[in-house]
């Protein structure tokens, strides 16, 4: 019955794409702004023009812009610049404080930027995989294809429990997650652990819970990359990436899992620098524009057809995917919003300017506008902004954070899957394997990255010694000598989206490694795989002992030391193949 109403409602969804296809040519050139039927407060009618433009601008926090755009004075600054949000990055706000007291930085900025702003203020950061992976203070987490792996709603709502809670003690009230996208290609470098997997219906019920739990703690949830990334391997950092898929393929795909997030309630979507060349008609150049350029993408597909009524908040402006399709980056943002952005994340400050002349001069209409702010001012609504006893930071306890920790630790363990285990190579253990070579293969030295692993092994009785890339070239008959020094050679790939920047695939001492490993005899190598989960299905077929852990954090570095002496029996189930 499950299954018949899945195909029943992609049937559904397939026809009413195909309809909005065949009669779009017959329809009139005319843009159309829906008006969301969500909002509950009109307030946002008596704002000024300029306040309006103000709602749907997301600038990346700088203290220094700040204060020279409003002559050294923060007050001043709103007045000539009454924004809506601020993008709290972590990389930003390192400049000005130690990482030690980076949390202390985040809560007093963000105190002092409510206490200058007239009307109440979004503040957002990804934090993909927790606020641990910046703060120190906080807690990190596994990846969304560790949660994949993991397979299980009661954690997945605990992730955004997590996620969430920490979240509000910084005073961020907006994250940019859940990952929805498909790990359709195995090769598609920026997607990768970021996505929970390649099932539909996992990243469905998964990211279901994740919403629920973040929404019920105040927090507007994210859904990304719409129309869908993970199907090329083209990272929208670089050049437009495509979805390579027909509108038929789309809707049983990428269509539900943002349908399902829609009916599940979620109160943002991320439109990615994203074509869909199968259901877009337009061309600009012979080029099917990105997702953030698009209006059949953002204005008729997301809000008109799939009818979602939240907030639409384009990726970042300055990547090369949105790049030169118009004459320059003001132009670019202009277009973006006039094609059906309610948020532009990263816009100049003369966006402002710009916006408002044209407004002015009927160029472009205001409508476009108030949908916009109706949808953004309902968003601010619904997570009680306006609330006079709205409490900006959230006051989190030494005992909720270690609770977090273990939690986070429950996650990391559950995830990890053991993709071989021929002739019962695991576990090991310290009387027949004492001395243990840990080689961290990657494509630069992230050697300590991997010392609390190192350390977890040292406290269970092993020798340890840990180095980065073990290249054939370089090793050549030395790898003989190294078989007879140590009982077992762990190879540990350390490989993700963007860590470095580029492709995912080995190269240099990296993929020389690689070479090594599959030289060896196979009784004494194990090859785990922190992050891209693909070098075990791809590149180490033959590898009698192969694991993938998905992260890289603290809590799955230990977890994977429990998990080597046979502390625990591996319970995840790997959320992408290859065959």
């Amino acid at each position: 019955m499950f299954k018949n109403r899945n195909f029943f409602s992609s049937l559904i969804l397939f026809l009413a794409l195909f309809l909005i296809i065949s009669c779009r040519n017959e329809a009139e050139n005319t843009s159309v702004f829906p008006e969301t039927t969500m909002v509950k407060d009109s307030s946002w009618l008596e704002l000024n023009l300029r306040e309006k433009i103000g709602q749907i601008m997301c600038l990346n926090y700088n203290r220094d812009l700040i204060f020279t755009a409003g002559n050294e004075n923060g007050d001043s600054f709103f007045r000539h610049y009454p924004v809506g949000s601020f993008f709290m990055a972590n990389w930003e706000m390192i400049k000005y404080a130690d990482k030690n007291a980076l949390m202390d930085l985040y809560r007093n900025s963000i105190s002092k930027l409510s206490a200058g702003s007239p009307n109440p203020l979004l503040f957002l950061e990804d934090f993909e995989t927790g606020l641990g992976s910046a703060i120190p203070q906080m807690t990190a987490l596994t990846s969304g294809m560790g949660l994949g792996a993991a397979n299980s709603e009661i954690l997945a709502e605990s992730y955004g429990n997590i996620l969430s809670k920490e979240a509000r003690a910084l005073g961020i009230n907006w994250i940019l997650n859940p990952v929805v996208d498909l790990n359709l290609n195995p090769y598609s470098f920026l997607t990768n652990v970021r996505s929970m997997g390649s099932d539909p219906m996992l990243v469905q019920r998964l990211s279901a819970q994740q919403i629920l739990a973040m929404q019920s703690n105040g927090i507007a949830a994210t859904a990304k990359h719409f129309p869908g990334d993970g199907t090329d391997p083209v990272n929208q950092h670089f050049t437009t990436s495509k979805v390579n898929l027909t509108v038929s393929e789309w809707s049983d795909t990428y269509g539900s899992v943002f349908k399902n997030a829609i009916d599940n309630g979620v109160m943002a979507i991320m439109p990615g620098h994203i074509s869909f060349p199968a259901y877009q008609l337009e061309r600009l150049n012979g080029e099917a524009l990105p997702a953030t350029l698009s209006s059949e993408i953002m204005t008729d597909l997301l809000k008109t057809q799939l009818g979602f009524e939240g907030v639409v908040v384009s990726d970042a402006l300055n990547m090369a995917g949105m790049a030169n399709y118009y004459e320059n980056e003001l132009e670019t943002q202009i277009e973006c919003f006039k094609a059906g952005a309610d948020v532009l994340l990263w816009p100049d400050l003369i966006f402002m300017d710009t916006l408002e002349q044209r407004i002015l001069r009927k160029e472009i209409p205001i409508e476009r506008l108030n949908d916009a702010v109706s949808r953004v001012w309902n968003m601010k609504k619904k997570l009680g902004l306006f609330d006079k006893d709205y409490q900006l930071i959230r006051e989190l306890s030494q005992d909720e954070l270690a609770l977090h920790q273990r939690k986070s630790l429950e996650i990391s363990k559950a995830a990890l899957t053991i993709i071989s285990n021929k002739n019962k190579i695991l576990p090991i253990h310290p009387d027949s394997s004492k001395n243990i070579l840990l080689v961290v293969t990657a494509n630069s030295d992230h050697a300590q990255s991997l010392i609390h692993l190192k350390e977890a092994l040292i406290e269970k009785g092993f020798n340890v010694d840990m180095r980065p890339n073990l290249s054939m070239f370089t090793m050549g008959s030395e790898l003989k000598n190294l078989s007879k020094k140590y009982d077992k050679i762990i190879f540990a790939f350390y490989a993700f989206p963007a860590v470095p920047w580029g492709s995912l695939l080995l190269e240099d001492e990296g993929a020389l490694t690689m070479w090594s490993a599959n030289t060896l005899p196979m009784d004494q190598v194990i090859s785990v795989c922190f992050g891209d989960p693909y070098k075990n299905l791809i590149y180490m077929p033959r590898v009698w002992g192969r694991i993938n852990c998905y992260g890289s954090d603290e809590f799955t570095q230990k977890a994977l030391a429990d998990l080597l002496v046979g502390s625990f029996q591996a319970s995840g189930i790997s959320p992408v193949h290859y065959e």
